[in-house]
């Protein structure tokens, strides 16, 4: 008990007063024509606490960003929900989206962490780095994910600010 109210407290205070407040996630709106949390920031969920870039629209069309001939939902393997126009076109249009940590891990392990766009600002760093995996899935079966790559990867990208 005394254990788990330290590290709570470290991670309400402590171990998140470096990093500023978090900012909204330029595209996340859930796909509801209102938004599901109206902030847009990636902190509603156990798991939906990284903000990446998911889809590009330099050329004027929303199109997904791709590694290799891979794009995000088919390295998760989401295809079947792929919302990309969402991302674009909803209520709070960007190219960026609160991904599942367990999808971070994913995207990392696939095409490496100097390859994966994240939005520092938009991304829950102190509650990410606490994580010690993430699991897809909620039946007896799930695929559970090893976080320590992911972490590597954002303290590299997301360094703590000095104080």
């Amino acid at each position: 008990m005394k254990y788990t109210l330290s590290l709570l407290l470290c991670l309400v205070s402590v171990c998140s007063a470096a990093y500023p407040p978090l900012e909204p996630c330029p595209g996340e709106n859930r796909g509801h024509p209102r938004g599901r949390y109206r902030d847009e920031k990636c902190h509603h969920s156990r798991t939906h606490r990284v903000c990446a870039k998911i889809v590009d629209k330099s050329s004027g069309q929303c199109t997904a960003v791709e590694w290799g001939e891979r794009n995000f939902w088919e390295i998760t393997s989401q295809e079947r929900y792929n919302w990309k126009n969402s991302v674009c076109y909803g209520r709070n249009p960007g190219e960026h989206w609160c991904i599942c940590m367990w999808a971070t891990a994913n995207m990392i392990n696939q095409v490496g962490c100097d390859n994966v766009d994240i939005n520092c600002a938009a991304t829950d760093i102190p509650y990410v780095l606490s994580r010690m995996e993430d699991s897809r899935g909620r039946c007896s079966g799930s695929t559970r994910w090893d976080l320590k790559e992911t972490k590597e990867c954002l303290q590299r990208k997301c360094p703590e600010p000095e104080s």
